[in-house]
């Protein structure tokens, strides 16, 4: 795993020469114009940019394996845009700067909910669609080998946790101050400027606990190699069930599952996390989406083997069953390729129904939030905590549902009844 990481991200580097200049003096377009409604005769763009976390991350190398293979085909060439705000990612797709990001599908889910950083006066929830997912994003805490922390229980509002400023971030800190029962602001952060600084602010002891990190990423492998070593902590439901339950209640659509596979010290204890893939916009050229998801599609074989992650995630069955429990609309163009399959379904028709309606009521309550706001002479500030309380409260007296994770037969019984 390390051989292959450390591949890969050397080859990110010759990546990122290339799509940052390489000798290109102009920038080819990503939009519409050269796609056509058929993929018969589908003209591919020159490049397709995309929204990315770091090159410390796992997201980085596993895009890195699947472009290289797309860039083999001859079709079209792929720049990756890395960032570590999810915020700045999903305003890029929604300006069209970046025709997907990589993030989860819990993230969505703050974004469309406008919760923390993704409530700005130019933000706010927007209809995004899933494109493909290719990974169930889980993610662990540790602290160095020495430690006197061995259990979740044992963090306290006087630990010391790294943490990065950024939206995907509130919602670890207001999990962790629930479980603590504590307030956001009692709590012992450390700041750094991005996510692959903060194991490495526990390895020298500026923090203790690492609270963000995915167990396959060289930035986990890199704090393991430390003299201390780490250890990763176990949330394990069943024995923590009032720590988990409290510090689940900030991020409902996120679920404990047990780690199979990546760094060693995670391997068989507990993390949390949601499905990992790709997001776009309901305005995205989905002529193109559609060939993206064809060549994920019949390329999986290639793509698995390209990148250890892959093997099992990777796949048109792993998609389809993400599709049960969606709660984000899917991508038109990733519709039309799993009906051309015969794998898309009435009851898949009734839940993208509904998750369009949620969105666009979020959309609607926040639009109109905004102007009530102007008008009470708020301050529209993510870092202002009156505009954040009256953003909620707005939102509890105008009765708009939460974002969660729905059956088949829940969504069918809402929109029978009106929704």
């Amino acid at each position: 795993m390390k051989k292959m990481l450390s591949l890969l991200l050397a080859g990110a580097m010759l990546l990122s020469l290339i799509a940052c200049g390489g000798g290109q003096t102009t920038q080819p377009s990503q939009s519409g114009s050269n796609s056509s409604s058929t993929g018969g005769d589908f003209k591919w763009p020159n490049m397709v940019k995309l929204s990315i976390t770091g090159s410390g991350t796992t997201a980085y190398a596993g895009t890195l394996a699947w472009s290289n293979i797309l860039e083999g085909t001859g079709n079209t060439k792929v720049r990756l845009l890395p960032e570590d705000s999810n915020a700045t990612k999903f305003q890029r797709v929604r300006n069209g700067e970046t025709l997907m990001t990589y993030d989860t599908m819990g993230d969505v889910s703050t974004l469309i909910s406008a919760r923390f950083g993704y409530a700005t006066e130019t933000g706010g929830p927007y209809q995004a669609r899933w494109v493909w997912p290719d990974f169930a994003s889980n993610s662990v805490m540790f602290v160095r080998g020495d430690s006197k922390i061995e259990k979740p229980t044992d963090i306290t509002k006087d630990t010391p946790i790294a943490c990065t400023i950024d939206s995907a971030m509130e919602n670890v800190k207001a999990s962790l101050a629930a479980a603590a029962g504590v307030s956001v602001e009692e709590m012992n952060w450390v700041y750094c400027s991005s996510y692959g600084e903060m194991p490495k602010l526990v390895t020298t002891g500026a923090a203790e606990l690492c609270a963000y990190v995915t167990p396959t990423s060289s930035s986990i492998i890199e704090a393991s190699a430390a003299p201390q070593g780490i250890k990763v902590l176990d949330f394990d439901p069943e024995l923590y069930p009032e720590w988990c339950a409290a510090f689940q209640s900030k991020q409902p659509v996120y679920s404990f599952n047990k780690i199979g596979f990546g760094n060693e010290a995670a391997v068989g204890k507990h993390g949390w996390g949601s499905d990992g893939g790709w997001i776009t916009s309901a305005t995205a050229d989905q002529d193109l989406i559609y060939n993206l998801v064809k060549f994920f599609a019949e390329h999986q074989e290639e793509i698995q083997g390209a990148f250890e992650t892959y093997s099992y995630y990777w796949s048109v069955d792993y998609a389809r069953e993400v599709l049960d429990r969606s709660y984000v609309p899917i991508a038109e163009g990733t519709i039309r390729y799993f009906k051309e399959i015969g794998k898309w379904t009435e009851a898949d028709d009734a839940r993208q129904e509904y998750n369009i309606k949620l969105i666009d009521k979020y959309m609607e309550a926040y639009s109109n939030c905004v102007a009530q706001a102007h008008g009470d002479g708020v301050n529209i500030d993510t870092q202002n905590q009156d505009w954040l309380d009256y953003w909620e409260a707005y939102k509890e007296a105008q009765n708009v549902p939460p974002v969660v994770i729905m059956s088949n037969e829940e969504i069918a019984a809402a929109l029978a009844a009106g929704f």
